[in-house]
């Protein structure tokens, strides 16, 4: 994985489920396991959204767990981040340090990783500021 991956999971089996089965390649697509989306991804959401995130969600390919993603756009515009204080898939420690590298304006909520569905009135008021803060 790059310097700039936030999975830190050994085996990646653990967390998706490959697809084709067997030895990945770099276009293994990968799906969250039921387990992962009902103990981790989706928590503060009920079973039925938690069915519904893990029935639609789209596939990641392998070779993406390690491939850089360019220049940040950070890097020449301003940026917010919103963490999630109870993310339990990016830890918010690692979150605050990607932000504070990205001299984002920061908003923490009691939410998981998910909290733009599960708090979208915060989220929603982010944007609203961002938007606002473009137009000065």
């Amino acid at each position: 994985m790059g310097p700039d991956s936030a999975l830190s999971v050994p085996d990646p089996t653990t967390v998706f489920d490959l697809v084709p089965a067997g030895p990945p390649t770099a276009t293994t697509d990968l799906y969250l396991k039921t387990s992962t989306v009902f103990t981790s991804f989706a928590t503060g959401l009920d079973a039925d959204d938690k069915a519904m995130v893990y029935a639609t969600q789209r596939p990641g390919a392998f070779g993406g767990l390690a491939e850089m993603s360019g220049i940040p756009a950070w890097r020449t515009i301003p940026s917010w981040y919103v963490i999630g204080t109870g993310d339990q898939i990016i830890p918010p420690d690692v979150q605050r340090a990607m932000a504070k590298r990205a001299g984002s304006k920061v908003t923490e909520f009691d939410e998981g990783h998910l909290g733009l569905m599960t708090d979208p009135t915060t989220t929603t008021r982010v944007i609203e500021q961002a938007a606002k803060a473009s137009v000065r």
